[in-house]
């Protein structure tokens, strides 16, 4: 609110002098006097007190032009140019201003030269000053944008040290690679030689796979035996043999997983249980599909097991495919935030479930094919680890453009196996959350094609309640 009061001849700053023209007004601290894109209506010499003046844009980022004190102005180039307030300015204390409508303005430049050469020179200023900002936002900006190397190396190298120190520790420990320094204790046999056997039906063929895949295809006449659940089922399988009057038989395990891990597995738990021939299927991991007679049968869909608030809150990326159809919501900072604090519980929730027990997320791995024999084990151990890395430094806004393209990078390799899956028609769960997921189907492809929109948006848009190498970003950002 302004108080109005007598106008008075004025002697300005510099010998420029103002006489029966205007009148002052008092502004309170806090106060605006000009708002940015109001018509142009009146100039202003401050004669005491403090003003700012600022920009700011309509997600709320504050640009910080200058500060007048006695003795400067400001209005003019609105004036001039007929054009809209170009900035606003406020009282940052209790000021005393002198206000010009543009008729007097008009009248004093007429009458002025002096006047009127300053404020052209002042005008020159100003754009010089503005033309060096601008290259310093561009330069800010495009630092911003570069992402240092640094930064992967910061959350790759803590997620990987995290990992192999908490598995020297951990009682459910797995090898960093699997069958590493073990000697093969099982002999393996061609596949022409098994065949052979099959077609005299003189050998018993195991498979060592979950129940769902031997479902979906397996050797004729073979015993389905998972490798996870043997401890359960062996005896049921020791009673089929013995009914059958197979105990004399030499066992031929075969499994079709990419690792051949649960092969060599199952046939060495048979040979510590006694059975005098036991021998692993040789030759390519998928061979014996193509080479032996198979009984199979459309794929089911494991059964759907509940993810708990985690699965919850993964339909939220999927709403969030929505608003990337709103340009000015497409761009807004507040999503880019909620987005991070999306992402961030999603992948630290999942995380957790899966670094108590690497085993169990490590056969996971294993079902979706696509991963070599040595690698499975890292994986299974960095995996988690990065994704509670990433998922705190999002919600913490450290490193947020790195941690970002990490969990889109997770993300985009996380959609290819499900597509794989679903296109060869793999009967899996996700492994989201160790034993406990959703069957891969189309759906879930939806989320995390959410998620990875997400993590590009907060790539791009990102700049709230950040912790940048210039320091902590608020609401608003001074330039």
């Amino acid at each position: 609110m302004t108080e109005a009061m007598d106008s008075r001849p004025l002697t300005w700053a510099d010998g420029l002098k103002l006489e029966n023209v205007g009148r002052e007004v008092r502004i309170p601290a806090g106060s605006l006097v000009v708002r940015q894109g109001d018509p142009p209506r009146c100039f202003y010499v401050v004669l005491s007190g403090r003003l700012e003046v600022f920009r700011e844009t309509t997600d709320g980022i504050r640009t910080r032009l200058t500060e007048l004190g006695p003795g400067d102005y400001f209005g003019e180039v609105a004036l001039v140019t007929g054009q809209p307030r170009t900035a606003s300015v406020a009282a940052r204390e209790d000021a005393l201003l002198l206000e010009i409508t543009k008729e007097e303005f008009d009248h004093v430049l007429d009458h002025n030269p002096k006047l009127a050469r300053h404020i052209i020179q002042q005008l020159s200023h100003w754009l010089v000053q503005g033309d060096g900002r601008l290259e310093r936002e561009v330069v800010h900006q495009a630092k911003l944008r570069q992402i240092s190397w640094f930064d992967y190396l910061l959350m790759v190298g803590l997620s990987l040290v995290l990992a192999l120190v908490f598995n020297l520790y951990n009682d459910n420990q797995i090898p960093l690679v699997h069958g590493w320094g073990e000697k093969l204790t099982v002999a393996e046999i061609s596949p022409t030689r098994a065949l052979e056997l099959h077609r005299r039906q003189a050998a018993v063929f195991v498979d060592a796979r979950k129940a769902n895949f031997y479902e979906q295809r397996h050797i004729r006449g073979a015993i389905n035996l998972p490798r996870l659940y043997f401890d359960l089922q062996y005896p049921m399988f020791r009673f089929i043999l013995e009914q059958m009057g197979w105990q004399n038989r030499p066992l031929i395990v075969y499994g079709g997983n990419f690792s051949r891990r649960f092969d060599h597995e199952l046939a060495h738990l048979l040979q510590e249980k006694d059975h005098g021939q036991v021998f692993v299927l040789a030759g390519h991991h998928a061979a014996w599909e193509k080479l032996f007679p198979v009984e199979e049968k459309a794929a089911a869909p494991p059964p759907a097991m509940p993810l708990g608030i985690p699965g919850l809150i993964e339909w939220l990326p999927v709403g969030f495919l929505a608003l990337l159809l709103i340009p000015p919501v497409r761009r807004s900072p507040h999503l880019a935030m909620a987005g991070r604090l999306v992402l961030g519980v999603i992948f630290i929730q999942f995380a957790l479930s899966k670094i108590m027990r690497p085993g169990v997320f490590a056969l996971n791995v294993v079902e979706y094919g696509l991963m070599p024999p040595w690698g499975v084990n890292l994986w299974a151990l960095f995996l988690p680890w990065a994704e509670l890395v990433c998922g705190l430094f999002l919600i913490l806004g450290i490193r947020t453009r790195a941690a970002a393209t990490l969990i889109g990078g997770m993300n985009l390799i996380f959609i290819i196996g499900l597509v794989n899956a679903l296109l060869t028609g793999l009967p899996i769960n996700c492994g989201c959350v160790g034993e406990v997921g959703e069957p891969v189907n189309w759906w879930k492809v939806t989320k995390n094609a959410g998620m990875l929109l997400m993590a590009g948006q907060i790539y791009l848009y990102d700049r709230f309640l950040v912790l940048d190498r210039g320091g902590f970003i608020w609401r608003e950002r001074e330039i």
